[in-house]
C-alpha cells in the first residue's frame, strides 16, 4: 500500500508554481536532480494542470468542450468549410484562445458549433504576464487537440502542444537572484471525458519538461540545466498520478492541483 505526504505548495497562480522549480536544482550544469527537485518539478506541473480558478490543463478541457457544444460569441464563417469558432477567456492575469472547427456525426462541418458536434479540431493558445515584488513572469503555450465522441456521453481528446515559461525572481528567505526558462512539449493521449460530470475518467499527457537556470548570489553565479519527463495518468475519481523520470510517484488533485507525493 502506497502512502502520501502532503507537499506545501504556497503558491497563488500557476507562475509562481513553475517558478519554484528552479530552486532545488543543483549549482552544477546537468547536475543529477535531488528528491527536493523532484518535489519542485511536480509541484510546477500540479499547479500547470490544474488550478483553483478553473485554469490550466483541465480548465482548458472543460472549456474547449463547453465552446463545441455550446458554441461562441465570435465566428468566422465559411460557407465551404462551416466556420470557426472563437473563444477567448481571462483568468488570473492568463488569455486562453480557442479557434474551433466542429463537425456532426456524418463527419459535414457545420455552420457553427453546438448541440449537433460530434468531433472538433481546436486551436488552442495561452498567454500573458504576472508582475509582483520580487517576481516578474510571462507564459506563452500553443498547441492542436482532436475531440470525439461528443454524441457519445464520452469526449475523447487527443493532440499535443507546447509551452514556454520565462521567469525573473528574488529567491525567498536566500540572497539570491535568478532567471528561469522553462519548456515543455505535452503529448495529449485519448483523454476521456464524461459529458455529464465533465470529469476526465481516464488517458494521458506526456510532458518533456527542459529548463535552464541563470542567477547570481553572494558566493558568485549559480546556473543549472535539467530535463525530466513527466507522465500524468487520469485515474478518474478527480485525481491523477504523475510519475517523473519513471521513478518518482504524485498524486494530484485536479479541482485545485494540490499535490502528494509517494514515500
Amino acid at each position: 500500500m502506497k502512502t502520501f505526504r502532503t507537499l506545501s505548495t504556497p503558491f497563488a497562480s500557476l507562475f509562481l508554481g513553475l517558478a519554484i522549480t528552479a530552486t532545488g536544482c543543483a549549482s552544477q550544469e546537468s547536475a543529477e536532480m535531488s528528491a527536493e527537485d523532484y518535489d519542485d518539478v511536480a509541484m510546477g506541473v500540479g499547479s500547470l494542470v490544474a488550478t483553483s480558478s478553473g485554469g490550466g490543463e483541465t480548465g482548458s478541457l472543460e472549456d474547449a468542450l463547453v465552446v463545441a457544444l455550446e458554441g461562441s460569441s465570435e465566428s468566422d464563417d465559411d460557407s465551404a468549410e462551416g466556420s470557426i469558432e472563437v473563444e477567448v477567456i481571462v483568468r488570473a492575469g492568463l488569455i486562453y484562445e480557442y479557434d474551433l472547427s466542429c463537425f456532426d456525426l456524418a463527419g459535414a462541418p457545420l455552420a457553427d458549433c453546438g448541440a449537433e458536434t460530434d468531433t472538433a479540431e481546436v486551436a488552442l493558445s495561452w498567454s500573458g504576464e504576472i508582475v509582483a515584488p520580487r517576481y516578474e513572469a510571462s507564459i506563452d503555450r500553443v498547441g492542436e487537440w482532436q475531440l470525439s465522441g461528443l454524441q457519445s456521453g464520452t469526449a475523447v481528446f487527443s493532440g499535443t502542444g507546447s509551452f514556454e515559461v520565462s521567469s525573473s525572481f528574488q529567491a525567498l528567505g536566500r540572497d539570491v537572484s535568478r532567471d528561469l526558462a522553462l519548456s515543455y512539449d505535452a503529448s495529449y493521449q485519448d483523454i476521456a471525458i464524461d459529458m455529464e460530470t465533465r470529469r476526465a475518467l481516464s488517458g494521458s499527457i506526456v510532458y518533456q519538461i527542459s529548463g535552464e537556470r541563470s542567477g547570481e548570489r553572494p558566493q558568485g553565479n549559480l546556473a543549472a540545466n535539467f530535463s525530466v519527463r513527466a507522465e500524468l495518468s487520469f485515474l478518474g475519481d478527480g485525481t491523477a498520478s504523475l510519475l517523473l523520470d519513471g521513478s518518482h510517484a504524485y498524486s494530484i488533485d485536479l479541482s485545485s492541483g494540490a499535490l502528494s507525493a509517494a514515500n
